[in-house]
């Protein structure tokens, strides 16, 4: 099971007026309110688990961690349906190749929307402080639309296990990767709300709607509360705190309405607003029966980033 909490105006909005059209400050200052929302999360960072950092090794091609130990990349091969192309992960280990895996990302929503897509290795990944047992990276899939005078973009982040002794195997063998949560990582979006000289005069030279999603997930200290086995033993997963802030710019943007009948910005309305109905904090559990997180997200009120 997940756990949300829903947020009160208050949690997104620091009080200072944040006036003028300089749409960049107003991103900064919505970040930094974002950056302490995950801060002041009231569960701890896991003492269990840890998230670390995978840079890109010297041939840019494999994300590594510090030691070297895993690296990770992708490749492609065509697709079995003749549409497009598969990603394959490849895993290595003190610099040899382990396993190759085809890795299903599913159909999203928005395929049928055209634009461009693109995976790429999340260049983090959950472990223990003793960089031993199964741990969590991920693959991130970013979807592309272009617009008439705008466009838009969403990121999906797909956690894989990757399990070094699975079951009775002893060390050397092939590790086991398995698929466990696919949730949304940060969206974009920019719509042409300029179509006459006055509306540049009415929207203060500011000339689209800005609609953006971020969101954060991070291992917390309740390992081992898991779903569907009271037994913490081998191939325990920590649970996830997910914290999703939403912001549009300006305030009253609306893609069901068209901008060009909307009343001229003044100046109290040059500023980025959160989005209480997609702002949210949830804790995700791992169901070891199922071997999956449970990721039921309240993101009802989100289509409007998630679907380019």
């Amino acid at each position: 099971m997940y756990h949300a909490k829903p947020l009160n105006k208050g949690d997104c909005d620091d009080g200072s007026p944040k006036q003028g059209n300089d749409v960049t400050g107003i991103r900064t200052s919505f970040s930094m309110i974002f950056a302490m929302a995950v801060t002041l999360w009231p569960f701890a960072a896991s003492a269990d688990f840890r998230k670390s950092d995978l840079k890109a090794d010297p041939s840019g091609q494999f994300y590594c961690d510090e030691t070297m130990d895993w690296c990770f990349g992708l490749a492609q091969k065509p697709s079995n349906a003749g549409e497009g192309h598969t990603p394959l992960l490849l895993v290595l280990r003190d610099g040899k190749e382990v396993t190759r895996q085809e890795i299903i990302l599913g159909k999203r929503r928005h395929d049928g929307n055209g634009g461009w897509r693109k995976t790429g290795i999340w260049p983090h990944r959950f472990h223990d402080p003793q960089r031993r047992g199964a741990f969590l990276m991920g693959i991130v899939t970013t979807t592309t639309v272009g617009y008439s005078g705008g466009g838009a973009s969403v990121a999906m982040l797909s956690l894989i296990r990757v399990d070094p002794t699975s079951g009775n195997n002893p060390t050397g063998t092939p590790p086991v990767l398995g698929m466990v949560a696919t949730v949304p990582l940060e969206a974009s979006k920019m719509i042409r709300a300029c179509f006459s000289e006055q509306d540049v005069i009415d929207r203060h030279q500011v000339c689209h709607d800005e609609y953006d999603f971020e969101a954060s997930i991070t291992p917390v200290s309740d390992v081992g509360a898991q779903v569907g086995d009271d037994d913490a033993g081998q191939g325990n997963m920590p649970s996830l705190q997910y914290v999703v802030r939403a912001s549009r710019f300006p305030p009253n943007a609306d893609l069901g309405t068209d901008s060009s009948v909307r009343p001229p910005l003044n100046k109290q309305e040059m500023v980025r607003a959160p989005d209480l109905a997609c702002s949210f904090d949830a804790v995700f559990r791992f169901d070891r029966k199922a071997q999956l997180y449970e990721t039921d997200l309240p993101i009802e009120g989100c289509e409007t980033y998630l679907i380019p």
